[in-house]
């Protein structure tokens, strides 16, 4: 697939305004994921640069990351194993916050692994939803520290190393069956993170790793060996016993009155014991404050806004529900966090974006859609 002769000095303008840094470029015309998808990723592959894809849902998002996949794999002629790690998607948390209840723990898996790996290398597309956009979550030099890079002839501590999978969300099982599970037998761990194909099996000697190798999980049989792994987290913020213990002396300081003391003690019964209990992700803060969001891990990007006026929208719809869901609960005597707390307002993030180049897409109708063309393109300055 090719521009048509009469758009390529159009997309030629639009490729040097993004490539100069200007402030706010608008494009029109696209009315499809697939043909957004396309533009974007002939943009990325002349320009270079990351460009971060804020959607109106998670299916939205999802769309794009599979549009963008076959159109990268298109015109870099590349296989798809070459594109995923270059094309990565931060979904957001779909549970009610206020409801007591966690998230999905594939959302929490995916979320993890998407941040953990902005701390190295930038992809060359960041899909997200806007609720991810707003929501606040720890330092990237904090996340960095909840996965860990394992190489061969190399100390690490075994015990340190298990109290990090513990602390970001692995679950010991013996044996493993499934990814983000481990098992220790010995001087002998065997773990499985959401960046291998295969669980690995890694054997100390004393505090050196003596031997790192792929394993077949139905036949425990090896399959390779390596030289370097990198483990990285299950969810996106570290807890552990000690951490719930901390969590219940202040929770009993910020929720004293006594209209909430059937709801702190449904809390607090597990948290005392070092123990989690449904919901715990949204009220952590308390111990855990979350002072950073997705803007803080990506430098040098360009914001890509898929139909402003939807985004816009669908934020308004966000904050006005945590608005209401929070007065809710306090009439109710249950306990919660303000949405500050868990989220970034209106003017924190419109202050963000100022300080970003943008791009963003708008439909204009079926004229555009049959001629497949930019039928409108402008920068302007805020």
């Amino acid at each position: 697939m090719s521009f048509p002769a009469e758009t390529k000095d159009e997309f030629a303008r639009l490729r040097d305004e993004i490539g100069r840094g200007t402030r706010v470029v608008s494009l029109g015309g696209l009315t499809s994921i697939a043909s957004k998808a396309y533009v974007l990723s002939r943009l990325q592959t002349e320009t270079k640069k990351t460009f971060v894809v804020v959607t109106d849902s998670n299916k939205e998002t999802e769309t794009f990351e599979c549009d963008l996949e076959f159109w990268s794999r298109q015109l870099r002629n590349s296989p798809i194993e070459a594109r995923k790690s270059k094309i990565q998607t931060l979904p957001s948390f779909e549970s009610d916050i206020y409801a007591n209840v966690s998230p999905h723990a594939e959302t929490l898996e995916k979320r993890a692994l998407a941040l953990w790996l902005l701390t190295g290398a930038q992809p060359d597309f960041l899909v997200l939803p806007a609720k991810s956009l707003i929501t606040r979550t720890l330092a990237p030099a904090e996340i960095l520290k909840l996965g860990a890079i394992v190489k061969l002839d190399e100390d690490q501590a075994p015990d340190h190393l298990i109290e990090k999978l513990v602390a970001g969300g692995y679950v010991r099982e013996e044996p493993i069956k499934n990814i983000g599970e481990f098992s220790v037998r010995g001087g002998i761990l065997d773990v499985w993170s959401p960046t291998m194909e295969l669980p690995v099996r890694i054997e100390f000697f004393g505090d050196t790793v003596d031997s790192i190798r792929e394993f077949d999980p139905e036949t425990q049989l090896s399959t390779g060996q390596l030289k370097e792994i990198s483990v990285a987290p299950m969810r996106e913020f570290a807890a552990v016993s000690k951490d719930f213990r901390d969590w219940a002396f202040f929770a009993r300081e910020r929720f004293p009155d006594e209209k909430y003391a059937r709801a702190l003690l449904d809390r607090t019964q597990f948290a005392d014991e070092g123990e989690d209990f449904s919901g715990w992700e949204f009220l952590f803060p308390l111990a855990q404050p979350r002072n950073s969001s997705v803007f803080d891990f990506l430098p040098g990007c360009v914001f890509v806004v898929d139909e402003p006026a939807i985004v816009e929208q669908t934020l308004v719809s966000i904050y006005e529900s945590f608005e209401r869901r929070y007065k809710d609960i306090v009439d109710a005597g249950e306990i919660g966090l303000e949405p500050d707390e868990l989220f970034l307002n209106g003017a924190s993030v419109r202050e963000k974006f100022e300080s970003k180049p943008r791009l963003e897409l708008r439909s204009l109708g079926r004229l555009a859609a049959a001629a497949g063309t930019t039928n409108s393109r402008s920068a302007r300055g805020d």
